[in-house]
């Protein structure tokens, strides 16, 4: 019996060596484990071989040969076990494997037994298998049942038990990895692989050192990036969107999508949205990644500045109103890209292109000049009202006189050409606003009182409209004759409005 114990401990103690040096080697090789991920859910294929040993009630017979050769019959071949097995990955960790193990166990003293000549046993087992790690090299143990027969018949029968079993398994590429275990695979009753039943209570066929080689049976399958979907051009600060078609169907899972858009932002994800602030030319780039490797392309994308058509600010003209004869002032401003384009018709057939050019009109009356700015992204209009008087001094009746006098003391507007100055006794003031509240008119007058010099005075009046309606008018005068008035008109454009008009007063 204490022969026995040694064989077994020395067995165990082998297994045990194995077991630490796949630790050590899981240890002291962590970039190997960084680096590497050790492939699932796929078919595998185990093959490999090496020294047999067993341990039962015979072997405890020759205790000065306790273990290794000497226990061994000469001639009845070498003590070898072979190893198959296929499986199924479930996980990086885990397997479940169905395998046999076959081997030649010569025991000397088997010829003492009477009936029992052949020492070539037969292991069926179910195994399940936990690696630790995911490294290049991973320690594992496993564990399982197993069933032994063969011999002759009688006096030996089949046996039951655990297997229990460990190494190292160091992966040599995608497919395949190389294997170091031990195994011990202890079987009742005891007399079913040695045919004795006497001294112990079961026997073992154990694998000292086994080497062997793994394969995958079901290879993974990459990632193959079929499109990229996004715009060639896009406008600064626009969020555009990205997408990739992938092998999504046929590619093992899991898929790790990465997106790097060249301005260093990045993103994850089949679709990703995107926004440059800048512009130029970027390129976006795309990867899949699994187990079985990356996939990766890119696509180019200009970014430029976002379109700015123009927009008028200011359009004036000065004087207004303007005398027959006198040169009139227009002036515009507008925003956008550059280059804008400016184009004023004025209304009398003729034009000019520039932002502030002069013009005179040669017949009293009222005229609509346009303004029109352009520039690549598009363009805008804008329209000034110019009324045009007679020269001060011109002969005017007095029936056009009161009937200009009329049509503005209606309230309706300006009219069309202030009268010229027909007696000293007429008082003219200048209009600057005109509201509907005397409510809002008080603070216009106030801000023109403060604007303006004296002797120069504003004041709300008070008038009926045509319709009713009661208008509050902020005028500045009262001015002896519209040639005083339209002086201060002239002198003044810039405080004033270019809307204002002259208005006689009651």
């Amino acid at each position: 019996m204490v022969a026995l114990r040694s064989v077994r401990t020395l067995v165990l103690s082998a297994g045990g060596a194995v077991l630490l040096v796949g630790l050590l080697f899981g240890v002291l090789l962590p970039s190997a484990h960084a680096q590497s991920q050790r492939a699932d859910d796929m078919f595998y294929g185990r093959l490999g071989g090496g020294l047999s040993d067993f341990t039962s009630d015979l072997s405890s017979w020759r205790p000065t040969h306790p273990f290794g050769g000497g226990k061994f019959t000469r001639g009845a071949g070498p003590p070898f076990v072979f190893v198959g097995e296929v499986g199924y990955q479930f996980s990086p960790h885990w397997a479940l494997g169905i395998g046999i193990q076959g081997g030649n166990y010569p025991v000397e003293v088997y010829p003492e037994i009477e009936g029992i000549s052949d020492s070539y046993r037969y292991t069926p087992r179910v195994l399940g298998r936990y690696t630790m790690g995911g490294g290049a090299v991973a320690p594992y143990v496993d564990l399982g049942v197993h069933a032994t027969l063969g011999g002759d018949r009688p006096p030996t029968r089949i046996g039951a038990g655990p297997s229990v079993g460990g190494g190292v398994d160091i992966r040599l590429g995608r497919a395949a990895s190389l294997y170091v275990e031990s195994r011990v695979n202890l079987t009742v009753p005891s007399g079913a692989v040695d045919g004795s039943d006497a001294g112990t209570r079961f026997d073992v066929t154990g694998q000292l050192l086994g080497i062997g080689l793994k394969v995958h049976l079901t290879a993974p399958t990459p990632p193959r990036i079929i499109r990229l979907e996004g715009p060639d051009t896009l406008d600064t600060g626009t969020s555009v969107t990205f997408a990739a078609t992938v092998n999504e169907e046929a590619a093992d899972r899991p898929l790790d999508y990465q997106w790097d858009f060249g301005d260093g932002a990045t993103a994850t994800g089949r679709t990703a949205t995107h926004a440059y602030d800048r512009p130029g030319r970027y390129v976006v780039s795309f990867s899949a990644r699994n187990r079985a490797g990356t996939a990766e392309a890119s696509t180019a994308v200009v970014a430029e500045p976002p379109p700015e058509p123009p927009q008028i600010a200011t359009a004036r003209a000065t004087p207004e109103p303007a005398a027959a004869g006198a040169a009139v002032q227009f002036s515009a401003a507008a925003t956008g890209g550059n280059p804008i384009a400016y184009e004023w018709r004025f209304g009398d057939g003729a034009s000019a292109e520039a932002a502030s050019p002069t013009h005179t009109y040669e017949t009293p009356g009222t005229y609509t000049a346009r303004l029109r700015v352009s520039n690549p992204d598009g363009d805008d209009t804008r329209t000034v009202t110019v009324r045009v008087a007679r020269p001060a001094g011109a002969d005017t009746s007095g029936a056009a006189a009161a009937a200009q006098n009329s049509a503005d003391s209606s309230g309706t507007g300006p009219p069309a050409v202030p009268p010229a100055d027909t007696s000293a006794q007429e008082r003219w003031g200048i209009v600057v606003a005109s509201m509907s509240e005397e409510g809002q008119a008080a603070p216009v007058a106030r801000r023109y009182r403060e604007r303006l010099p004296e002797p120069l005075r504003v004041e709300v009046r008070g008038a009926e409209s045509d319709r009713g309606v009661r208008r509050h008018r902020v005028v500045i005068g009262p001015f002896e004759g519209t040639e005083a008035a339209q002086q201060v008109l002239r002198e003044r454009a810039e405080m004033l409005p270019s809307g204002a008009w002259l208005l006689r007063l009651e």
